[in-house]
């Protein structure tokens, strides 16, 4: 008995108990069905089978849900069981030929799919099946039946439309399948498969204006499609239109905090402005973080960028107990213990990593390095041997090494020869050089060590400890004003107290009043160095006679070149909404040039006079003009900051007596004040100037500075 005999006529025998079991089952395979339990679905439907083993119905179903469980043996029992059913059905065949499609037996499917179309010639079912196959197999043949089904069903015909543009893709034909695409998308428009597949056409044709035209269209369907919009983006870098890439990764970002596409552009774009911050915020949303170490440490090297050092050794240590035994991850965990000023778990984890893999040659370098600044000197030092061992011509290792045992008086000769080899394989590198003259130095060949930390100091101005040990061996030399500038350097070049400025202090003593004054011009000179150009997006602020305003500006500067010809010039033009200019401000070798102001009760004369004053103090600091100005006399107080008087201005120096800190350019009370100082090369760039006198103050802030600046003069120091 068949579940078809279930419609019968009130009067008809009740039903037998193996039918009511075959309902039962078939209910409860329909139910799981619903909730998408596949293989549930499945075993209820062979249960229903069983009790009423000759429904072609029952096994119909069954055959479908073990294809959609994944079951492929399974279905083609079915299918073979159905087709001995129902020998002569059409449908038979075109199951058994969809569970050997979907084994990939080709041939065997085909022939069903050939059986169910003689039984059936005008099944849509078969001939959008069979079209599908051919179209791998032969697909010439594929386009006959597949245009003869749109011949027969015109307004049913998107899924052939479908198949033939598959096959005009596969071979070549993208005019073709475009059209096709087309035509399937006129009689259903809102076919997601069929827009994927226009767009993924123009792509291939490379017509990208006309994919994000599609994708866009897919987007009008399905608004919140982040993986649609990330697609948008990419084409939109790929032109290089980088705003637009940017909007697209950005609203995807919105829709969804997690997505790892826009999680990632977005992190790696912040990380090409050098915004390491915005890189470590976009990134640590991704939900690939989950899954994926390397991602991990890229977010602990932005928040590391960033200065977010506790953060990153935070995301190392969760990832570290994630993938306890990636060797990676332990490693750079030891790197941020260490700079954390954690060494002891540095070592324990370094130790770890080289354990499970000796041959890790940065584990065992950052180990030995860990030791030295520990002072296990004898643990350290047979780290560094073994890495030379591995490698002889390892420079960084040598100069290490070298230096590390110079540093403590130990070993000097070999020391020296560790170091030399450095030199040698890489003699461009200062820090060899600082090495190389410091180890000269403890030897007590100070003529030597001098001359190559001169060296390394060009080469590497804005390292403080070179600077250091050039005052140490020019002191020794017997060249003391040249030493105190060097300490001088160094102490500048660092916030924090340096033994170098307490050498300074000390050997200032030596000098006289006279001499003083000229060595700190000379200093002051070579610290803030000689502009050749600059220019400034600004932001300036101020207040006078009692009004504030804040206005955008630019500030540019050009040098002559020629110390002391005061030819320079230097603008400021105050800018207005959409860069409207305002007022300008120019001082060059012509004269000073000033748009007219007025300010309620205050003098215009004197305005114009006081940043006329201003303006010439300004382009003589960064021209390097107010440092060769004599005489120059050297002053300090009982409880006040340090100063100069030189050419008849006062310049002001910060509480270390390293920077100067204002200037005044006469006997008034103007005065320009430095601030927020950039170091660049070796040389102080300050980013804030204030002018300041009474009744007014103005200051401007510069921002994407950029500039050049003049080779240092000789000055023959002693």
């Amino acid at each position: 008995m068949t579940l078809a005999a279930a419609i019968v006529p009130v009067w008809a025998a009740p039903p037998t108990e193996s039918f009511k079991s075959a309902q039962r089952y078939f209910l409860r395979a329909t139910l799981s069905e619903h909730r998408g339990d596949y293989a549930g679905a499945l075993e209820a439907y062979e249960a229903a089978l069983v009790a009423d083993p000759d429904s072609a119905y029952i096994c119909g179903r069954a055959v479908d849900m073990a294809l959609e469980a994944g079951n492929l043996d399974q279905g083609l029992r079915l299918a073979q069981r159905l087709v001995a059913i129902e020998p002569k059905s059409a449908k038979a065949q075109l199951a058994l030929g969809r569970v050997l499609w979907a084994r990939g037996d080709a041939a065997a499917a085909q022939a069903a799919f050939a059986a169910a179309l003689k039984l059936d010639p005008h099944s849509s079912e078969t001939m959008l099946s069979l079209g599908g196959l051919l179209g791998e197999r032969a697909p010439d043949q594929a386009r006959e039946l597949l245009n003869r089904f749109i011949h027969d069903n015109p307004d049913s015909a998107a899924e052939a439309h479908y198949q033939l543009a598959k096959i005009d893709f596969e071979t070549g034909r993208l005019d073709s399948a475009v059209a096709q695409l087309k035509a399937g998308i006129a009689l259903e428009p809102e076919s997601l498969p069929l827009h994927y597949a226009l767009a993924q056409a123009y792509e291939t044709r490379t017509d990208t204006e006309a994919a994000i035209s599609t994708y866009r269209s897919i987007l009008e369907l399905d608004p919140s499609n982040v993986a649609l919009i990330d697609r948008i983006g990419e084409l939109r870098q790929a032109q290089g239109r980088l705003e637009e890439a940017r909007a697209q990764f950005e609203e995807a970002h919105r829709l969804q905090r997690s997505d790892p596409v826009s999680c990632l552009w977005l992190a790696a774009d912040a990380e090409s402005q050098g915004d390491w911050g915005r890189a470590a915020d976009d990134l640590k949303t991704s939900a690939a973080l989950a899954d994926d170490p390397l991602l991990n440490q890229r977010l602990s090297y932005y928040a590391t960028q960033a200065g977010r050092l506790e953060e990153a050794v935070r995301i190392l240590e969760a990832a570290h107990a994630r993938w306890p035994g990636d060797d990676q991850i332990d490693y750079y965990l030891a790197l941020g213990y260490d700079d954390l000023k954690a060494p002891e778990k540095a070592l324990k984890l370094l130790r770890q990593v080289l354990a499970l893999k000796p041959d890790f040659r940065d584990a065992r370098y950052q180990l030995a390095a860990c030791l030295e600044r520990l002072n296990q000197m004898e643990e350290s030092e047979r780290e560094f041997r073994l890495l030379l061992v591995d490698k002889p011509d390892d420079a960084s290792a040598l100069n290490y090494l070298g230096y590390s045992l110079a540093d403590r008086g130990r070993k000097l000769p070999e020391a020296e020869r560790l170091i030399r080899e450095a030199v040698r394989l890489s003699p461009a590198e200062p820090a060899y050089l600082d090495s190389l003259g410091w180890v000269l130095y403890k030897q007590g060949r100070s003529t030597e060590a001098a001359a190559q930390l001169e060296l390394a100091a060009r080469r590497s101005p804005e390292d403080a400890t070179v600077w250091d040990h050039l005052g140490d061996a020019l002191a020794a030399a017997g060249r003391p004003q040249a030493a105190w500038r060097a300490w001088k350097r160094a102490e500048a070049l660092t916030e924090t107290p340096l033994a170098a400025g307490r050498k300074a202090a000390k050997l200032q003593g030596r000098f006289t009043a006279e001499e003083m004054g000229p060595l700190y011009l000379a200093y002051l000179a070579e610290a803030h160095g000689r502009l050749a150009k600059l220019s400034a997006v600004c932001r300036v602020v101020g207040e006078a006679g009692g009004q504030r305003f804040s206005y955008d500006g630019l500030l540019t500067f050009r040098g002559s070149g020629k110390p002391g010809s005061r030819q320079g010039e230097l603008s400021l033009d105050l800018l207005g909404p959409l860069f409207v200019p305002l007022l300008r401000v120019r001082l060059g070798g012509d004269g000073f040039v000033m748009d007219a102001i007025r300010v309620a009760g205050l003098d215009p004369g004197l305005i114009r006079q006081a940043v006329e004053g201003m303006f010439v103090s300004l382009r003589d600091y960064l021209s390097g003009d107010l440092f060769i100005a004599q005489p120059a006399l050297y002053r300090k107080g009982w409880w006040w900051k340090p100063w100069l008087e030189a050419g008849g201005r006062r310049l002001d120096l910060d509480a270390q007596g390293a920077r100067l800190a204002a200037l005044t350019p006469g006997p008034g009370p103007q005065r320009l004040v430095l601030g927020d100082f950039r170091k660049v090369e070796g040389r102080l760039v300050p980013r804030r100037v204030s002018f300041q006198g009474p009744g007014y103050v103005l200051t401007i802030r510069l921002d994407q500075l950029k500039f050049e600046f003049l080779p240092e003069m000789d000055r023959g120091a002693k």
